[in-house]
């Protein structure tokens, strides 16, 4: 089938909007747990009085890579990894000791945020590993297999890196990311990679691809030397694992998304199995991405947790 076969297909309006709208709908579903979730533990610190507060005005120009001022980061850290965002807070409380202004817990934003990154995270990995499978499987050009054979495994590496820089951007341009420090963010993109490879794993096996061994293989180890570096040390070993567990429940609630989206598509006839399931799971991604773009300029996070 041809390139051009597909672009009208996914360029269709009367089919691509009724499915953008099922899409959005599990989102909503998805965001709706998120809330109630991020509720319940706004109200559990409230309680506890555990909660990490900001001023109410400040909301819209907090940057947590920006709350930290000339303080030195420690060892220490990686034992406290809320530890830099605890002495801004607290020298914010400081400052503005008697100021009757409402305090805001950011903690259910950075909840909602980690899953914003996740999205992010995961569709910059697939757009290029999509690339990576039409050069790899679909182009048949004498020339470009020719390149393509001897600089294919080089040409992977490359195509991470250039995903990590697209990663930046959409945090930056799509929805800007406020509340989620750099170490959070670090944990949200090694979960990412594993639920890239629990994507690749599906495929080859359920769908009996021989075609995505060796990118496997590649993630497989670029997860093991995120967690057993040469110089890695227990603390660090333990903050990363903690972690990955800290953060499953948006793993597994990514996973429910993707797994609805993706059957539906095929089920309505949208999402062709002929472009490779790779490629339907990067475009039910896209999907997503708008509605999170949608949501947060509506903002109906901040509306609903005040």
């Amino acid at each position: 089938m041809e390139f051009q076969e597909y672009a009208e297909h996914y360029f269709d309006m009367e089919k691509a909007i009724p499915y953008f709208l099922i899409c959005f709908a599990a989102l909503l579903v998805v965001m709706g747990i998120i809330l109630v979730i991020a509720r319940i533990r706004k109200e559990l610190d409230r309680k506890s009085s555990e909660g990490e507060y900001i001023d109410e005005s400040d909301m819209g120009a907090f940057d947590s890579e920006n709350a930290y001022g000339d303080n030195v980061y420690s060892e220490d850290d990686d034992l406290r990894p809320d530890a830099r965002t605890q002495q801004y807070y607290r020298r914010r409380s400081r400052r503005r000791q008697g100021s009757l202004r409402r305090q805001i817990d950011i903690r259910p934003f950075v909840f909602i945020e980690s899953f914003y990154e996740m999205a992010f995270a995961s569709t910059a990995v697939l757009l290029l590993l999509s690339l990576y499978y039409i050069i790899n499987d679909r182009i048949n050009l004498r020339e470009v297999h020719m390149l393509w054979d001897t600089y294919k495994d080089w040409i992977l590496v490359a195509f991470l890196i250039v995903s990590m820089v697209m990663n930046r951007i959409f945090d930056r341009l799509l929805v800007r990311l406020r509340y989620i420090d750099a170490k959070q963010r670090a944990g949200i993109r090694l979960l990412s990679s594993i639920y890239v490879i629990l994507i690749l794993v599906y495929i080859c096996f359920i769908y009996q691809s021989p075609n995505y061994g060796s990118i496997i293989i590649y993630f497989v180890m670029m997860v093991i030397g995120r967690l057993f570096y040469f110089d890695v040390t227990w603390e660090n070993f333990r903050g990363d694992i903690i972690s990955i567990w800290k953060n499953l429940p948006i793993l597994f609630m990514m996973i429910a998304y993707s797994g609805f989206t993706i059957w539906y598509g095929f089920h309505s006839g949208f999402l062709w199995k002929s472009n490779g399931v790779l490629v339907s799971t990067l475009i039910a991604h896209i999907f997503m991405d708008v509605g999170i773009v949608i949501i947060h300029h509506l903002r109906l996070v901040r509306w609903i947790l005040g």
